[in-house]
């Protein structure tokens, strides 16, 4: 008789532990539950650069190019890291990881497999998946965000030929894939108006609940507005700095924080500063270990967006505020998901992207009523506990890697087992 072949995995993104923002931890939990489930597993990936752009010196030598965590195989590569972030910088770094990863597969460095997962906003990480996937394989392309209607919407590229470029290249490629997983319905249907008839189902950004959870602060304290995360334009912070000009002329005595880095950092500063603001500080991210008690110095922790951007991307951090049981202010375009959510779980308060009179009002409603923000607090914690938690999600992750969910969707239905999530 014989024996089975034991199958193998590959994850290929270009962020990975130990990145903190963005969908870095994401990979990491997927990579940590395959193998933790007996699926070997080897990430193709950078070393870690993002928000800060800039290696740390413990990785710039490639002394961890190659390494194991946590059972799983770790190869990385350098990155290119464009001078000015701009679309193209960005589209030329994805060139280079596609023709490291390329060059990997033909040295045998890493080796095509039975399953492949892939993260998009890179569609060129999701075209390295496609040549990474054994025949008869799965591969499953992970769109944490669409990078065309991203960069449209923020006004990177505009709408001529690199945009058009851009969809039929995410149509073209995510057709290859066994099955795409969007985290929302609204992105559901972007990736269907652009053509893209791969089964798709939803796989929300999940929080791990027992990690995260509610810590005390003392109502007495001065109210403390918490912004923290990625200093990017997709975030659209200039309308934080507004905000806090608006609540410093009424007289409010709330505090707020900008806390974080990122190519936007030194532009929001400067705005501070020419403002003459007292109200506002800059803070570094918090370590890890240390991220409950950063989430519970923020009374109030705000969520904002650009509008142009609200279907391409979903802001990873309101699950993590939700599960640490703070209630949160989030500026979006009304009818995205952001203002499902807040319909959803009463865990928020909503108002239109760039309307920092609204954010204001918000903050400040929220500011004066601690029962209010308790109210929202305790919401919040029930529906990241009982839909978005890490165990949850990740077992339905490692339904669809065996087959068990993507194949009954079909092309272009709802998943019914999507809608508790």
């Amino acid at each position: 008789m014989t024996r089975e072949r034991r199958p193998t995995s590959l994850f290929v993104t270009q962020h990975y532990w130990p990145e903190a923002l963005g969908s870095a931890p994401y990979c990491t939990d997927i990579a940590g539950c395959l193998a933790a489930h007996g699926v070997p597993v080897t990430v193709f990936t950078c070393r870690p650069h993002y928000p800060e752009g800039v290696v740390p010196p413990d990785y710039a030598g490639g002394s961890h190019d190659r390494e194991r965590l946590n059972g799983v195989h770790v190869e990385r590569v350098t990155p290119w890291l464009p001078r000015r972030r701009n679309a193209l910088g960005r589209i030329f770094a994805e060139m280079v990881f596609l023709l490291k990863g390329t060059a990997a597969l033909a040295s045998g460095r890493i080796r095509r497999t039975d399953l492949v997962v892939s993260l998009c906003p890179s569609i060129l990480t999701v075209l390295l998946g496609v040549l990474a996937t054994r025949r008869g394989g799965r591969h499953i392309a992970v769109v944490h965000d669409i990078q065309s209607g991203l960069a449209s919407g923020l006004g990177m590229v505009g709408a001529g030929p690199l945009v058009k470029l851009m969809r039929w290249a995410e149509r073209v490629v995510l057709n290859r894939a066994t099955v795409v997983l969007v985290l929302s319905e609204n992105m559901r249907r972007r990736l269907r108006a652009q053509g893209v008839k791969a089964p798709i189902d939803l796989l929300p950004i999940w929080v791990d609940t027992k990690a995260i959870a509610p810590r005390e602060k003392a109502d007495t304290e001065a109210v403390n507005v918490l912004y923290s995360g990625n200093f990017g334009k997709k975030q659209a912070l200039p309308q934080i700095v507004a905000m806090a000009a608006f609540l410093e002329e009424r007289g409010s005595d709330v505090r707020i924080t900008l806390r974080g880095a990122g190519g936007e950092a030194a532009r929001l500063a400067e705005d501070v500063a020419r403002r003459g603001l007292r109200n506002v500080r800059f803070a570094p991210l918090v370590p890890a270990d240390a991220l409950v008690e950063g989430l519970a110095e923020g009374d109030i922790h705000l969520v904002p967006q650009n509008g142009d951007a609200a279907d391409f991307a979903v802001p990873s951090k309101v699950y993590t505020i939700m599960a640490a049981g703070r209630p949160f202010v989030a500026s979006a375009r009304p009818g995205s998901m952001l203002w499902q959510l807040m319909d959803e779980s009463r865990a928020l308060l909503c108002v239109p992207a760039g309307d920092a009179n609204a954010l204001a009002d918000a903050v400040q409603r929220l500011a004066q009523d601690p029962a209010l923000r308790r109210e929202l607090g305790r919401n919040g914690r029930n529906y990241a506990m009982t839909r978005h938690d890490k165990a949850i999600v990740l077992q339905r992750f490692l339904t669809i890697a065996e087959g068990g969910a993507s194949e009954r969707i079909g092309r272009g239905e709802h998943a019914a087992t999507s809608s508790h999530l």
